[in-house]
């Protein structure tokens, strides 16, 4: 079981995420979070095994989140997500050390278990 924290500054898709998640056996929601900030709070007291992450939150964005956890939790696995789509941001989610990008329209639990495969 993976215990999770969701960082999302949008309520709605966060409560989502975590019935999404919270519906399954092989994770655990042990946080959520509205704000960089906060995410990394959680991250600091909760030590996660994965952060699920937006790209665009305020006061620190995912890719701040990304690059703080492989800095100081390597062993955390980071998936950004977005509500915008393109290469780009990819490409940007492997530079800061997260695991992969997901478009939110393509999260689900088979995008999320093809992501953790390509760890292993």
């Amino acid at each position: 079981m993976l215990r999770t924290i969701v960082a999302d500054d949008e309520p709605e898709f966060r409560a989502w995420l975590c019935s999404l998640l919270g519906n399954n056996q092989d994770f655990q929601v042990v946080g959520e979070a509205g704000s960089g900030r906060e995410t990394l709070r959680l991250i600091k007291l909760l030590v996660p095994d994965l952060v699920l992450v937006d790209l665009y939150m305020p006061d620190l964005d995912g890719l701040e989140v990304a690059h703080y956890i492989r800095q100081y939790f390597p062993g955390i696995k980071v998936i950004l997500v977005s509500a915008y789509d393109g290469r780009v941001y990819e490409r940007l989610a492997a530079e800061g050390g997260a695991l992969t990008f997901i478009p939110k329209v393509n999260l689900s639990l088979d995008a999320l278990y093809e992501a953790l495969q390509k760890e292993k």
